[in-house]
């Protein structure tokens, strides 16, 4: 019983937005997000990896990035009017995955400022890597 009540994460903003998502195990190799997909969901790696992958002119897959627990992936679509996605999300192992969509994140972020530092501060992470 315990067990059950134990928050998610150390931080609040985000066990927060865990409350209000949906929360789904996925097997390991499956694909989260096909590029071409309609941009309306985000996702929190609760458990487990994920990589993320483009095709090259020849359809070789290129991962781009491994993503793991206490990630945000598929936040493109929230800053940027793009009518579909650009890239694969395949699991690596077996995940548990947090969905919420776009609009059900932009009600909770604006009642909740953290959660969306909490994001721009893994995005800020990601692009500093990237620079390296």
């Amino acid at each position: 019983m315990e067990e059950a009540s134990r928050p998610l994460s150390d931080i609040p903003a985000i066990n927060r937005f865990l409350s209000y998502c949906r929360i789904r195990t996925v097997p390991s190799k499956t694909v989260i997000i096909h590029a071409g997909d309609l941009p309306d969901v985000l996702y929190y790696i609760v458990s487990g990896s994920v990589e993320v992958m483009i095709e090259d002119e020849e359809g070789n897959e290129m991962v781009l990035a491994y993503l793991n627990k206490g990630q945000f992936f598929g936040e493109m679509g929230l800053f940027y009017e793009q009518p579909t996605r650009s890239a694969w999300v395949r699991t690596r192992q077996q995940c548990e995955l947090a969905e919420m969509t776009y609009p059900r994140f932009r009600q909770l972020a604006a009642e909740s400022p953290g959660l969306v530092f909490e994001l721009a501060t893994q995005l800020a992470t990601r692009l500093d890597r990237t620079n390296r």
